[in-house]
């Protein structure tokens, strides 16, 4: 097995691939502006309430660091060391979201992330990417670009968990 970084149902709602948009919106005064308006894509995002992440990645101290950081912003952080212990942390229904990261193998990812959609179909699916090209056959709810740090990856996790 690959070395690896490392109790509730969780909650959500499904996915729809539709980009941002904008639109005329009255404001609270009554008077209309335009703004960007959530895509659908957004409004039928999975989001959950928890704060368990799943963070998985091939280079350790990465993903301890990762670990760090989303630890002093209120997460609680998972980082398993082999796939083997990931799949038993997402088969348990560990998490409340789950981070994958481009350090792993394509196909690692793939069987990753199809477990984390069968074990958990209502939790949030991040993935961290070297290109900002989404995989079909992944489906993140969100993708973060390695390249953006930190704070990326925070944004990301507040988004599906609707905080501000």
């Amino acid at each position: 097995m690959e070395n690896l970084s490392s109790s509730s149902p969780c909650p959500a709602e499904p996915v729809s691939p539709f980009p941002f948009s904008y639109a005329l919106i009255a404001d609270s005064k009554g008077s209309d502006t335009f703004r960007q308006r959530p895509s659908k894509n957004e409004l039928n995002q999975r989001t959950t309430s928890g704060n368990r992440v799943l963070l998985v990645g091939s280079i350790r101290e990465l993903a301890l660091y990762r670990a760090e950081v989303l630890g002093a912003y209120g997460f609680r952080v998972l980082t398993p060391q082999t796939a083997a212990d990931a799949l038993r942390v997402i088969r348990r229904n560990e998490f409340d979201i789950a981070v994958l990261t481009y350090t792993l193998p394509t196909d690692l990812v793939e069987e990753l992330a199809e477990q984390v959609r069968q074990s958990c179909p209502k939790c949030p699916l991040i993935v961290i990417s070297d290109s900002k090209r989404a995989d079909p056959r992944i489906s993140p709810d969100q993708t973060v670009l390695a390249d953006d740090g930190p704070a990326a990856l925070i944004a990301a996790l507040r988004q599906v968990t609707r905080q501000p």
